[in-house]
């Protein structure tokens, strides 16, 4: 009998968004990070920036039509490794969805520019919607059409690109966006793929994950390494705004029973 070829999965389109702050009273910036749900099929209990998978309502025309900023054309020049232009709109449509699915912020404009600010009434009406996305009952691009609002998308600067290793059976090719956190919108866990929420400084970060206290994947780490040598969020958002971004697909070997992961650079990555 033939020996079976290893077919690797297909990896999923994805996006996630690092929600950015300047820190309150001590300066330095502060990064958002949820800790995901025990039952989660993904990265379960780990602390991850927001984020989720493509879905089809996010790339198509009508979704588009409701974007502020960046166009079909001018998206696919951002991500133009995407498979089509509307895919590479649909990337950013996704962070912004599954950010506020997750947090409940929302990176979006109202018809006069003015960015959106959760007040009076706000909060508990976008709350509803929440719940009414996460049952079913409402779409995205219905609640946009009901409010009156485009998506931010000119908030969202482009900052990194990892591709889950060929051995995992789930796969994600996941784009990182940094994002200015809006003014007057707090972060508010779901409870059904996030468990907790917390804003933390890279460095604070990094080294509860080294005491073992924070468990992250790699491609968590490595952004917040990038992170943690800025000291201010309009110094991050400068120099990310003329990074050359590369994707980045980590291999994986197996020595004396445990498993190493080896990323572009190493010696031995082809």
């Amino acid at each position: 009998m033939d020996d079976e070829v290893f077919v690797p999965a297909v990896p999923r389109d994805a996006a996630s968004l690092i929600l950015l702050r300047d820190a309150p009273r001590k300066g330095g910036i502060e990064v958002l990070m949820l800790k995901r749900s025990e039952s989660s099929d993904f990265a379960a209990s780990m602390h991850v920036f927001p984020g989720g998978g493509v879905e089809e309502q996010d790339c198509g025309e009508e979704m588009a039509a409701l974007c502020h900023g960046l166009n079909v054309v001018q998206a696919s020049l951002l991500l133009p490794d995407a498979s089509s232009p509307e895919r590479a709109l649909g990337i950013l449509v996704a962070g912004i969805r599954e950010t506020f699915e997750e947090t409940g912020i929302l990176l979006a404009r109202e018809l006069s520019g003015r960015l959106l600010s959760c007040r009076e009434e706000t909060p508990s009406r976008f709350a509803y919607y929440r719940r009414e996305l996460q049952e079913g009952r409402i779409s995205f691009r219905d609640m946009l059409e009901k409010e009156n609002l485009r998506l931010a998308l000119d908030r969202l600067v482009y900052f990194a690109h990892w591709i889950t290793p060929e051995i995992s059976p789930v796969r994600y090719d996941t784009r990182f966006f940094l994002a200015p956190a809006p003014p007057g919108q707090d972060a508010r866990h779901d409870d059904l793929e996030a468990t907790d929420h917390l804003w933390i400084s890279p460095s604070q970060a990094l080294e509860r994950c080294r005491e073992g206290k924070l468990a992250m994947l790699p491609p968590t780490v490595s952004n917040l390494m990038d992170l943690a040598r800025f000291s201010c969020l309009e110094e991050v958002l400068a120099y990310a705004a003329g990074r050359n971004v590369r994707a980045v697909m980590p291999r994986v070997s197996l020595e004396d029973g445990r498993v190493r992961l080896i990323l572009p650079g190493d010696a031995d990555h082809s």
